[in-house]
């Protein structure tokens, strides 16, 4: 007889912080975990050889309703149930299941100062719809608990959900309702309710119970905000216990009420509701070392309720965003500095006894000068950086087609795969590689009309910018837009760091190659090491370089929409031109000023990715004018002596080689030419030719807005167009 002999685990700090699990994905770097030989995490495992004892604690929806019916049939109660209702899928999706059972439900929302509007609007509209008797509560010392909670426990939630279930119980108990119904997910069951007891080896129910009613009563005890009565009188019951819906299912019930529910735009990966959550995440990350929806999330891919690589999307750290800052900021808590040491003291409950080894020699070189160019022109807000373009895929996609563009993409350009960090004042870069969860996420639409699309993909576009970050990751973003039976899109953001529209061109040729491919492989023509060009190109950059702190004031938040002039042209428009128009449209007003022309239109023909483009000042030489200026109009001229920056981007249908599988689609919220910083501090002119007529936008702020239009500048330079586009003048 053969013996088998079972693998013997692998302490984590024996392993490099970039392992995970080969099933669910888990990070090495969560405390406590083990790998055995194989790459699979302990608690894996653990559920492969205890899986039916486990799951004996789940029950189905008859039985839930039994349950809350007994119990308010024995109270008396004039409803069977308080839902806490946040407005999000998942307790929304309750609620609608509820009603379709045939139980009275009244909902409780919390609103802790975060919540998002879309998700109050969702709180609203449904209960109405419904008739659902609803109150909304609020808790006035909210920041304060917040505060706490991220000094105690490095996260948002814990505080938060101190005050729900106070209030909650407390207004259920006055009200006579027996029972609250919670929304948490089955991998929050997994993990907050009972894994302690799996690792003590206790899988009966009839054991766990009792544990958790008093670890309940100890809970509320401890907080002394309500009273044992209350506690005592009602009882907390998880819908999802006894539901064994799938994350997709969800979904789908959700988009056949898309009437009325809407999916919040303001928030992060792991709430539906929440917009305080990124800035908890963000310090659980870099504080602890680790997601704080790690252990949770990866439960529900061991129960097969998520994709893991739907896991790995909601798993990436949030960017250090003005906006995340902001809220830090509110509740007085400071910002913790990426990669920041961390230790087992700060992390209770850890067992690693040891630092992880090592990283590895990391290649790295000095920025180029337009990479410095660019960190100069967003320093205010470097991690908005990103150039956004919409594409439409008449032959389908699905995201196993784009994940696998993604990979191909990111392993053949190294560009791609850049992280900036700054050393003595002075900024470098370095090869991150491709370890990590692939920068690509799926963005629903179907249930929207066309009309509709705008606004989301704006807010798709706002919510990829803000994630990028240049010392974490990521700098690229493809989002697959379904849109049900209308073609499917690509939603692409890249940071300005990364490529100019030279390499765009190149970005856009490998991904038509890659999606027009078998199976997504194919040889890509060769490209060379940005890195090793970048370190050749010039020598180290001056001490002092641009420090990257929040925005130095509110101007873009005032930033109007763009001035628009078009001009039909029956040639090409070239760089050139429109800055001659430009320059001799200020000498006739009386203004010699500099111009910084980017022309988006040259440098074909490169093999690989990378930031080359740098601008070329011109400066206007006076001359008769040849346009009859009021004295008014030039002295208002001459008082907006601001640098003009004039971005030349010709047709945009150029960027995509012929015959390519994909079309860049024209689209309100996702424009090419338009980055956040855009007229922050100086008057940027964007020239753009659709269908055969230049568009010139110009964008800066309201009040170099109202001198423009005074002196008719933007105007006279479309005139001066027209003139020199006419026979014999060109």
């Amino acid at each position: 007889m053969t013996t088998q002999l079972a693998p013997q685990p692998v302490a984590a700090s024996a392993v490099a912080d970039t392992q995970a699990c080969d099933r669910c994905g888990i990070s090495g770097r969560y405390p406590g975990i083990t790998f055995d030989a194989s790459g699979v995490c302990d608690l894996c495992a653990m559920y492969e050889a205890k899986g039916q004892d486990i799951l004996s604690y789940f029950g189905d929806v008859d039985a839930f309703v039994r349950l809350v019916r007994a119990r308010a049939e024995e109270r008396g109660s004039d409803y069977d149930c308080l839902l806490l209702y946040s407005g999000g899928k998942d307790s929304s999706y309750v609620l609608y299941r509820l009603i379709e059972l045939g139980l009275r439900v009244r909902t409780f929302t919390f609103d802790n100062g975060f919540i998002s509007k879309t998700a109050l609007r969702n709180v609203d509209t449904i209960t109405s719809d419904l008739g659902i008797q609803h109150v909304t509560a609020t808790h006035a010392d909210q920041n304060k608990v917040f505060l706490k909670s991220l000094q105690q426990h490095k996260s948002v939630c814990n505080g938060c959900f101190r005050s729900l279930l106070d209030l909650s119980t407390q207004h259920a108990h006055d009200l006579g309702i027996p029972t609250i119904v919670t929304g948490l997910s089955r991998g929050q069951i997994m993990d907050e309710r009972l894994t302690w007891f799996h690792q003590q080896g206790i899988f009966d129910p009839a054991e766990i119970e009792p544990a958790l009613k008093a670890g309940r009563s100890a809970y509320h005890q401890s907080g002394g905000a309500i009273g044992a009565e209350a506690v005592d009188s009602v009882e907390v019951v998880d819908y999802y216990r006894y539901s064994d819906v799938t994350k997709d299912g969800i979904r789908a019930l959700l988009k056949s009420r898309s009437d009325l529910w809407s999916q919040p735009g303001d928030t992060g990966f792991c709430s539906s509701n929440c917009m305080i959550n990124d800035a908890g995440v963000l310090v659980h990350t870099r504080e602890r070392g680790f997601h704080n929806y790690e252990a949770p999330t990866r439960w529900e891919v061991r129960l097969g309720h998520l994709e893991r690589t739907e896991a790995d999307e909601e798993l990436q750290e949030p960017a250090a965003t003005p906006r995340v800052k902001k809220m830090l900021l509110q509740i007085g808590y400071p910002l913790p500095e990426a990669g920041t040491p961390v230790t087992p003291a700060e992390a209770p409950g850890a067992e690693r006894t040891s630092v992880a080894p090592s990283a590895p020699q990391k290649r790295e070189a000095a920025l180029t000068p337009a990479q410095h160019e660019v960190l100069v022109q967003g320093a205010a807000e470097p991690g908005l950086q990103g150039r956004a373009l919409l594409l439409e895929a008449a032959d389908g996609a699905d995201s196993g087609r784009v994940r696998r563009a993604a990979l191909q993409l990111l392993l053949h350009h190294e560009a791609l795969r850049l992280r900036f960090t700054p050393q003595n004042g002075v900024w470098r870069q370095y090869d991150a590689g491709v370890a990590g969860a692939l920068p690509v996420l799926r963005l629903d639409l179907s249930a929207r009309e066309p009309a509709q699309e705008a606004e989301a993909l704006g807010t798709a576009v706002e919510r990829l910018r803000s994630r990028l970050s240049l010392t974490d990751g990521p700098l690229l973003q493809i989002a697959l837009v379904d849109r049900g039976p209308r073609p499917a899109r690509l939603l692409l953001v890249v940071h300005e760091l990364l490529a100019d529209t030279a390499s765009w061109r190149v970005l856009l040729r490998d991904l038509c190659t890659l999606w027009a491919a078998p199976e997504g492989r194919a040889q890509l023509p060769a490209a060379g090491s940005f890195l090793e060009r970048a370190a050749a190109l010039a020598g180290e950059p001056a001490a002092g370089g641009p420090e990257l702190s929040g925005p130095a004031d509110d101007a873009a938040a005032d930033a109007e929409a763009p001035v628009r002039i078009r001009r039909r042209v029956g040639a090409p428009v070239s760089a050139a031109e429109v800055a001659r128009a430009l320059s001799q449209t200020l000498a006739s007003l009386g203004d010699v000023a500099q111009i910084d022309v980017v022309d988006h239109t040259a440098g074909d023909g490169q093999d690989g990715i990378g930031r080359w483009t740098l601008t070329e000042s011109v400066t206007s030489v006076p001359e008769p004018a040849s346009d009859t200026a009021s004295d008014t109009a030039s002295e208002t001229a001459s008082d907006a002596k601001a640098l003009i920056r004039y971005e030349h981007f010709g047709d945009l249908t150029g960027l995509l080689p012929p015959d390519a599988p994909l079309a860049v689609v024209e689209a309100d919220g996702v424009d090419f030419t338009v980055l956040p910083s855009t007229g922050r501090d100086t008057v940027t002119v964007n020239g753009v030719v659709r269908d055969g007529i230049l568009y010139l936008e110009w964008w800066s702020s309201p009040s170099r807005r109202n001198r423009l239009l005074a002196a008719a500048l933007p105007e006279r330079v479309a005139r001066r167009l027209a003139r020199s586009a006419e026979p014999g003048t060109r």
